[in-house]
């Protein structure tokens, strides 16, 4: 575990050939997932997703707690010794016990608060998957820390594959939102279970502090942030389940889960890679805003025309893929799906920034979002749930505009250099969108699977203007998918 001198050029090559692995085995994996996820949604009623949904606000919120931010401190620390790990452990033992206790005997009170006897139950199960994190968190820490990312994501590729069965074949055989259930305990005992298999380290806890300050308080600041980071991400669910039925609770729930599918599988694959990459380029004083810029160009030509894409054929593609009965959600699934590339872009400055000691910054941003969001969602409240989808929106271009301006200052990140990166890739999408429009407008009669022309004719729109207006911009892409494919 001793530290090595990495040069700039090195590290580079070993964050690309980490993220080569993450980026094939996450996106097989997150294929079948999403099929998975499909197909369980049509065997489920609304109602399951709502008390699912209310039972993952609690859950994830507890969660964050559960690592304090330890988790990334391990991959930051330079010297990281064999006793530290052990006190680490033992820190999380004593928080994620705490934890299960909290959620276990809480679950009845959180089922009282929302007239929900189903949640009760879901809850305590639930609760018995923090007693796995200490074993999980700090062996994927230290694989991550190395960037040595091919074994874990070949333990992501099985998890997915597995967990994405099991719920599928409980959901079929009409266990409702107990098939979900199981899919998130498997999840976490098998993945205890393998990153044990794969990492020799110290398992065995320590429950003396002396020497880990540093490393206690950075977690600290990283897991106040994530707190606000989860607030902000769950409460419109937690305000939808007070002032809205079950039924509307899980449209709304679904909703969120389809839009921000693509999100939540996506950013692991920059950001599983970008925080151990941007961490060990301060340590060897490398320039990490070009790696920052060539990431945020990159992505942008993928997540703009994706996500835009998708608010234009969102109603046909619900209609298909759900059933009919799904359709209602087409237009909170619009409102809230163009303001996703925005989050991300935000999330994938966000390493960089942590990386940097700006995990203040990420806490203050967090904050500030959380208010934002609060008060847009109470304000449009009348509007019933696309009012909530828009304040939505609205939290996800609030959190890109903190994480570029404050962000920026601490990297020394010139503002117009990100707006640059990411901006021939948004106009570009915007074209698109216009060419879809038109074109839709002379076949109005064309429906189902046969309006799905809509997505190759996009993509064939996208491609060629982007090479046609932006031609630098497009062979600069085209290295960077070289590189990252191993030909350079």
């Amino acid at each position: 575990m001793a530290s090595e001198e990495i040069d700039q050029s090195n590290l580079i090559n070993r964050a690309m050939s980490a993220f080569r692995w993450v980026a094939a085995l996450r996106f097989l994996g997150q294929m079948i997932s999403w099929l998975s996820t499909i197909f369980v949604i049509r065997f489920l009623a609304p109602e399951d997703y709502g008390v699912i949904s209310l039972a993952e606000v609690f859950r994830t919120f507890f969660v964050l707690f559960s690592t304090v931010g330890l988790s990334q401190g391990l991959m930051k620390i330079e010297h990281l010794t064999r006793p530290l790990i052990q006190k680490t452990l033992g820190l999380l033992f004593l928080i994620n016990v705490a934890l299960f206790l909290l959620q276990f005997f809480l679950a009845p009170y959180a089922a009282e608060f929302y007239e929900n006897d189903d949640l009760e139950m879901v809850l305590k199960v639930l609760a018995f998957s923090y007693l796995v994190i200490p074993w999980t968190s700090v062996p994927a820490s230290l694989v991550a820390r190395n960037l040595d990312h091919k074994k874990t994501s070949k333990i992501t590729l099985a998890t997915d594959v597995l967990a994405s069965c099991l719920s599928l074949t409980l959901a079929f055989l009409g266990y409702g939102y107990w098939a979900l259930v199981a899919s998130i305990m498997f999840s976490a005992v098998f993945n205890c279970f393998w990153f044990n298999r794969i990492i020799d380290y110290p398992r065995l806890p320590s429950f003396l502090p002396q020497g880990a300050g540093e490393l206690f308080k950075f977690g600290a600041f990283v897991a106040l942030s994530e707190v606000l980071f989860v607030a902000y991400n769950r409460v419109d669910i937690v305000i939808t389940g007070k002032f809205f039925d079950i039924a509307e609770v899980g449209l709304y729930g679904v909703t969120i889960q389809l839009a921000t599918m693509l999100m939540i599988k996506s950013v692991p694959l920059f950001n599983v890679v970008a925080f151990p990459a941007f961490a060990r380029m301060n340590d060897a004083s490398g320039d990490r805003n070009d790696y920052l810029i060539t990431t945020l160009a990159f992505a942008s030509a993928l997540i703009f025309p994706t996500f835009l894409g998708v608010a234009m054929v969102g109603k046909d593609l619900i209609g298909l893929v759900l059933g009919s009965e799904w359709v209602q959600i087409s237009g909170l699934f619009a409102i809230i799906v163009v303001s996703v590339p925005l989050r991300i872009l935000a999330y994938i400055i966000s390493p960089a920034l942590l990386a940097a000691g700006g995990a203040r910054i990420n806490l203050t941003n967090a904050f500030v979002t959380l208010i934002v969001l609060t008060g847009a969602i109470f304000a449009m409240l009348p509007m019933g749930l696309p009012g909530i989808a828009v304040a939505w929106s609205l939290a996800s271009v609030c959190i890109f505009v903190l994480t570029l301006v404050r962000g920026g200052r601490v990297l020394e990140l010139p503002i117009l250099s990100v707006l640059r990166a990411v901006t021939p890739a948004l106009l570009t999408a915007l074209l698109m969108c216009a060419a879809i429009y038109l074109v839709a407008g002379q076949f109005p009669g064309v429906a189902g699977v046969f309006a799905l022309y809509k997505i190759p004719f996009g993509a064939l729109v996208y491609v060629l203007l982007f090479w046609l207006i932006f031609r630098d911009r497009s062979e600069e892409l085209i290295r960077v998918v070289s590189r990252l494919a191993g030909r350079q």
